[in-house]
């Protein structure tokens, strides 16, 4: 083997290695049961002779090899010559140069509730029993300490309560198996909840970014899930932040709200209608996004490279279409804006 996979034949995962022109250069005993050849017949062959090449592992790998960082996806359907019909994994890929790329392939996770406690849903439930203790106890701790805080420390403190507080309802949300496409819609003020999402940013980064704020006040209450569309803008001002921390000179982030008028939705069942909407835009002066960055950064794939943004968008991008609304992503060296637009509705019953 040009890198030996030591002792991989204990892992209970498929491993195999595949150099930078796609061809297998090792594979661990599961690797060799899930392609169906022996390693003998597999080493120096192309992938594509035995997975179909159109697997997403195939566009999977095109990435880690252009970006150098780990790549990970969920519920990757996989099929070749040698399988009995369609299987469906999680992958992880991680670069090892210059030898080419380690694959590691593992049995999907049910995602079906029937399935039990291996499923979703039971996982939903033992994590909402394991996170939902400490976070009282984080929680208590807080209401305590404010009881003596200072000036300076209360306004922190009340960050950790209701930061404890949002998680422990979006926890006893996914123990009820309650997915962020099933939004809540009530009423609320959309400023009264990026100001929290800025507190809780300004606490985690100590003050190493500048968050400015330049918000429409004559804005309405929204109609929306609050918790749902606190973590998609919680995810947004994240990597906002982390990218303006990353430029030259004093990192800066924006979050600015206003009208937008004759804006156009697209329904399925529909044509574009325009209506009024609102719009959040956060603004970095990060190095930007590359184009080809921004064409996948919402899908399920997730990169480890500096600079990526993949790991909390596709929650991003669920939880504004379970709003019917849209993102549009401006971005050049020195300049990102992610725009969100929500339509404004009327109150419904769900």
């Amino acid at each position: 083997m040009s890198l030996a996979l030591n002792l991989s034949d204990l892992a209970p995962l498929a491993l195999f290695q595949i150099d930078p022109r796609r061809r297998i250069d090792a594979a661990n005993t599961e690797a060799q049961m899930l392609l169906g050849h022996s390693e003998m017949v597999l080493r120096g062959k192309a992938l594509s002779e035995f997975i179909y090449h159109d697997s997403p592992l195939f566009e999977m790998l095109d990435r880690v090899f252009e970006e150098e960082g780990d790549v990970s996806a969920h519920g990757v359907t996989i099929s070749g010559p040698a399988m009995a019909g369609s299987r469906t994994f999680d992958i992880k890929l991680r670069p090892v140069p210059p030898h080419g790329v380690i694959v590691a392939v593992t049995e999907a996770i049910s995602r079906d509730p029937s399935h039990g406690a291996i499923g979703i849903s039971g996982f939903g439930r033992i994590l909402g029993h394991e996170v939902k203790n400490p976070l009282a106890g984080i929680s208590g701790a807080a209401q305590l300490l404010m009881r003596n805080a200072t000036e300076e420390q209360a306004p922190l403190l009340g960050v950790i309560r209701s930061e404890a507080s949002r998680i422990e309802r979006l926890i006893s949300r996914l123990s009820a198996f309650e997915l962020f496409s099933s939004p809540r819609r009530d009423r609320f003020n959309i400023h009264a909840l990026l100001d929290k999402v800025i507190m809780a940013e300004e606490a985690a980064n100590g003050g190493s970014v500048l968050i400015k704020r330049a918000y429409d006040p004559s804005l309405p209450e929204i109609l929306g899930d609050e918790d749902h569309l606190h973590e998609a803008f919680q995810n947004i001002v994240r990597n906002a932040a982390e990218a303006a921390s990353e430029s030259e000179g004093q990192g800066q982030v924006t979050l600015q709200t206003a009208f937008e008028t004759g804006f156009a939705f697209s329904r399925a069942r529909n044509a574009k209608r325009l209506q009024r909407a609102i719009r959040v835009t956060v603004e970095d002066n990060g190095s930007g996004i590359s184009p080809r960055s921004r064409e996948q950064m919402f899908d399920m794939f997730s990169s480890t490279k500096a600079g990526g943004r993949g790991l909390g968008l596709s929650v991003v991008s669920e939880v504004i279409a379970a709003h019917d609304g849209r993102i549009k992503v401006d971005s050049r060296p020195g300049q990102t804006r992610f725009s969100v637009f929500l339509p404004m509705k009327r109150d419904t019953h769900t």
